[in-house]
């Protein structure tokens, strides 16, 4: 899968050429350097000068655009792509068979939706803690981390490992930071976080078994096979503790700030319209990438095994011919049936996220905390967004300012 971040590696274009070499307005060190910038704004481009297929530039995927080229690939009805997903990447390789992912998938995917069942009445107190006025993206993470806590760890859990975990939040080490001393101080303390997790992995394996309120470790321990080494149990559980609490966050911040650009008062539209916006905007996995096992054909690109493709539904979300005002910040737009393209806000086929229903029903549940009975003001936001596996919110400041006591709250009549 094609990353940010990673050595400027440029890639043949389909045609035999340098992908975007000597591009007018390309940033200085070509391409690579470019991309890894502002990632956004250079397929933005792309796709503007060079169509709907195209090369990145840090490792050669194909990046498609395509509507009808992109569910070919993600529904891959013809065998062309690895079946194991990347996603279990971890540090020595990745977490196998598909079977094993599938499984922690699935485990993961009914503690965090018992959780949400059982304790939806506190989100309101959650939203509560953060303040009159409250510094997002940060808040929103923290409030998803602080609902979730006792499902990402069992409360007789170590308060040192808690503790760790929360500093983990407190310190953005859940999304990538893009300065290289940031980087380097979030790696150190991620590192710690694997270390203490996989102790406790040990530790519970030879303990007794975990009664009916398990965790999220104990969903992960519980699906992979018993000899898998406690590191990776760790790495595992740490990626899912990463998409569990970041994403709902953002997806909430951005709901906020966009509705907050174009005029869109929150309170008047329902909030799993807003939150169905967002995610076409901000798509929680913007670029999905696929390994490539057979030589086909994408888009007139000739794609040999080992070859990645990037089906990018930042794109594919932003697409005019099938969104009306496609860059436009519109929850109406969820109202009727109206002209749609593909949605692929957590991935598509196989593939798609496990927990995407989850994510989505717990975002529409905090972002109708945060706007009920409130008036809201968002202060900053200006800026890109820094990508670095998700789509990150610049800074805004919101001040929430309580109307009166409501009767009946919004998230007690989606229930």
């Amino acid at each position: 899968m094609a990353t940010v971040g990673e050595p400027d590696r440029i890639a043949l274009d389909g045609d035999g050429s340098r992908p975007w070499a000597g591009v007018a307005g390309g940033l200085p060190g070509g391409a690579g350097r470019w991309y890894r910038r502002d990632p956004l704004g250079f397929v933005e481009r792309a796709a503007r000068e060079r169509g709907p297929v195209f090369r990145l530039p840090d490792d050669g995927s194909l990046c498609v655009a395509d509507p009808v080229e992109a569910l070919r690939v993600l529904h891959d009805e013809e065998g062309h792509y690895d079946e194991v997903s990347d996603f279990f990447h971890l540090r020595g390789g990745r977490l196998e068979p598909r079977a094993t992912q599938v499984a922690i998938g699935r485990a993961a995917r009914a503690t965090l939706r018992a959780h949400l069942a059982a304790h939806r009445e506190r989100l309101p107190a959650v939203v509560a803690e953060l303040g009159e006025v409250s510094e997002w993206p940060s808040a929103g993470r923290a409030a998803a981390h602080r609902f979730l806590a006792g499902a990402l760890l069992r409360p007789d859990s170590p308060p040192a490992l808690r503790e760790l975990m929360a500093r983990v939040v407190r310190r953005d080490v859940l999304i990538r930071p893009a300065g290289p001393l940031a980087r380097v101080a979030q790696q150190a303390l991620w590192a710690r976080a694997v270390r203490a997790v996989a102790a406790e992995a040990r530790a519970r394996r030879a303990g007794p078994p975990p009664g009916r309120s398990g965790d999220l470790l104990d969903a992960v321990l519980g699906a992979t096979p018993p000899g898998t080494p406690a590191a990776q149990v760790a790495q595992a559980y740490l990626l899912l503790f990463r998409t569990s609490v970041a994403p709902v966050g953002h997806v909430v911040a951005w709901a906020l700030l966009a509705a907050a650009t174009h005029g869109v008062d929150l309170a008047a539209v329902p909030a799993e319209s807003a939150v169905r916006e967002s995610l076409r905007l901000w798509p929680v996995a913007w670029l999905l990438g696929r390994p490539v096992l057979r030589a086909h054909h994408i888009g007139g690109v000739r794609l040999e095994p080992g070859e990645s493709v990037a089906v990018c539904s930042y794109l594919l979300h932003r697409d005019d011919r099938h969104w009306p005002q496609a860059n436009r910040f519109r929850p109406d737009r969820w109202d009727g049936p109206g002209p749609r393209g593909p949605y692929l806000p957590f991935g598509g086929g196989p593939f798609t996220c496990a927990g995407a229903a989850v994510a989505q029903t717990l975002a529409t549940d905090l972002l109708a905390a945060v706007t009920d009975g409130a008036r809201l003001e968002v202060r900053g936001g200006h800026g890109r967004p820094h990508v670095a596996g998700i789509i990150t919110p610049p800074r805004f400041r919101l001040r929430r300012t309580p109307h009166q006591a409501p009767s009946t709250s919004r998230a007690q009549e989606r229930r």
